[in-house]
């Protein structure tokens, strides 16, 4: 369900229509050198029609507002459009889920593989609308190893989003099947409303109070709360309102520059990441 919410940052209050409050630190920096920049400056080069980095995802104006995440630039599929890890009934599973949230919806409008990656709301340039022209001269296809011109539709490009899947490793790529993955828009701990988890394999989730309420996050080490903590997202509305709620930026900032965009400044080095979560 949709409703307006407000989004819970240290130092900023964002409305939308998402039924998730945010939690959020300082902007993050270092994109220009990730996977996240697709534009001509990137390492990747998916296109070189723009040297625009945020284009991708935000725009400045007439952005999708029922995003969580800020001035979103793609169109957000809805929770009906995804099968989720809760669905197998797994007997460890004692958490209870919700819809996908919209900061994971947000995260799923590129990665899920059902829009091209260069499909935005509003392309560079003033009043553009439309998206990324991609002109393929620095596209090289996975799987030939052809550099693909521009009317070339055998390497795909931006327009076919099943080369991604073939870089060993990647995870970009993730269908609308999400049975696979790790669990998303379900309980933290089987339920965090104070403080005290009712699964006792996980560690404690910690909070810190804002102007638009109360913030949970699983801390990763240092003091007080951080960018590289871990957030929680708690639903205004339905059967978990108020919960802590874990969901795709729960474990990854898209703004960081380590390499998997994962939030711990270890990665999951030593599985430092999971060990923030889960007391194994």
């Amino acid at each position: 369900m949709k409703t307006s919410i407000a989004k819970l940052a240290l130092g900023l209050t964002l409305v939308s229509m998402s039924g998730i409050a945010m939690a959020a630190g300082a902007p993050g920096t270092g994109i220009a050198t990730t996977k996240h920049n697709l534009g001509a400056t990137g390492s990747f080069n998916f296109t070189t029609a723009t040297t625009e980095i945020c284009v991708f995802c935000h725009t400045p104006h007439g952005a999708d507002s029922s995003a969580a995440a800020p001035l979103w630039n793609r169109t957000l599929g809805t929770s009906a459009d995804y099968q989720t890890y809760s669905s197998l009934g797994t007997t460890t599973m004692d958490a209870a889920s919700a819809g996908i949230g919209s900061v994971s919806l947000a995260c799923l409008s590129c990665h899920d593989g059902t829009q091209a990656m260069n499909t935005v709301i509003n392309s560079p340039g003033s009043g553009s609308t439309g998206n990324v022209n991609f002109d393929g001269t620095n596209y090289i296809s996975l799987a030939s190893g052809v550099d693909c011109a521009a009317t070339d539709g055998s390497c795909g490009g931006f327009n076919e989003f099943n080369y991604m899947s073939q870089v060993p490793g990647e995870m970009i790529y993730l269908s609308t099947d999400l049975r696979n993955d790790h669990p998303i828009s379900i309980q933290y701990a089987g339920g965090t409303t104070s403080g005290t988890q009712v699964d006792p394999d996980f560690k404690a989730a910690l909070s810190t109070t804002v102007a638009a309420g109360t913030v949970w996050y699983i801390d990763t080490g240092t003091s007080g709360k951080q960018k590289s903590d871990l957030p929680l997202y708690n639903r205004t509305t339905g059967a978990l309102a108020g919960q802590a709620l874990v969901e795709c930026a729960t474990c990854h900032d898209p703004h960081t520059n380590n390499t998997t965009f994962l939030r711990h400044p270890d990665g999951n080095a030593g599985s430092a990441t999971c060990l923030s979560c889960h007391t194994k």
